[in-house]
């Protein structure tokens, strides 16, 4: 069986607080937790969920979903990080067990993005199929990924077989990518990587879902790109439900840049029948009467005040 962790990043965003949209955008990173923890640990059972996050974030009233849900479910880790930032440098820590080598295969991912079933069809492949070792997923338009965003969204890395990584520790990472920040021209990492075309060609799978999405990596980067309608033929996911898809399917929006999974969505989910949506139910039920207006009625007024 294959050890599997989910990583997240989990942070306040440091802008200027008279910024309502860079305020607003702290809450988006907790609007999807209980949705998140519900369909990984449906959909992978076998894998770990780790969220690294900075100790400040015990101060914010909802971390109290974090603390119930990794009581509940052993799965669930929560990671804090001693290092300090200004904007958003914390984004690179969900990469950690990647360059630290913790685990078989690492699954790096946004918290304001839930899954559907192209993703999910996308990533079951990247696990299933031993020759391809780092893994693109742009299988929604807001996935519109360039060159540098290998390590930013939504990536797969088998680390044990990529020789590149096995000198490089996290902390090397860490701070090379934040003195390249935005320069994708020089950027020692991607240049690692990209050094060995064949290579790259061979074990780096870039997932689409449309034609019009294959030329921007393949023109600067090197790798192997595969149609979800290929990939669909070949991929098995019979462990997940036709049900859970659809419900999925219905409630993520392609052309949503930040997906708020609170609300109708999230009692739709949490009523497919399954112990673990069962369960976080009992957790949210014993939550604050703050956190489960801010999850189930979507209390938009709350969601402003947390910072």
């Amino acid at each position: 069986m294959k050890k599997i962790i989910i990583s997240y990043s989990l942070f306040n965003q440091k802008h200027n607080e008279s910024n309502a949209f860079s305020k607003d955008l702290n809450n988006n990173f907790w609007n999807n937790i209980p949705a998140l923890i519900a369909v990984n640990l449906m959909v992978y059972p076998t894998a770990s969920i780790w969220i690294y996050m900075p100790e400040e974030i015990i101060k914010n009233p909802l971390f109290e979903i974090l603390e119930k849900l990794s009581e509940k479910f052993e799965a669930l880790k929560i990671k804090f990080v001693s290092f300090t930032y200004q904007n958003d440098e914390p984004a690179f820590w969900k990469f950690k067990p990647v360059f630290d080598k913790l685990s078989e295969i690492v699954l790096c991912r946004d918290l304001n993005n839930i899954p559907d079933e192209m993703e999910i069809k996308s990533t079951q492949f990247f696990i299933d199929e031993s020759n391809y070792h780092i893994q693109m997923i742009r299988t929604k338009t807001n996935q519109n990924l360039t060159y540098n965003d290998l390590f930013s969204n939504f990536g797969g890395f088998k680390f044990l077989k990529i020789n590149s990584f096995s000198k490089i520790n996290f902390n090397e990472f860490y701070f090379k990518s934040l003195s390249e920040l935005g320069n994708s021209k020089n950027n020692s990492i991607i240049e690692l990587l990209s050094s060995d075309e064949n290579w790259s060609k061979k074990h780096i799978l870039n997932c689409i879902n449309s034609n019009k999405l294959t030329e921007i990596n393949e023109k600067k980067f090197h790798c192997k790109t595969i149609d979800y309608k290929k990939l669909n033929k070949k991929v098995n996911t019979s462990h997940v439900s036709d049900e859970l898809f659809a419900i999925l399917n219905e409630l993520s929006s392609n052309d949503e840049s930040i997906v708020d999974f609170r609300g109708l969505k999230l009692e739709k989910l949490l009523e497919y029948n399954n112990l673990i949506t069962f369960k976080i139910k009992k957790v949210l039920m014993d939550c604050s009467s703050f956190t489960q207006n801010f999850y189930l009625n979507k209390n938009s007024e709350n969601a402003l005040q947390i910072g």
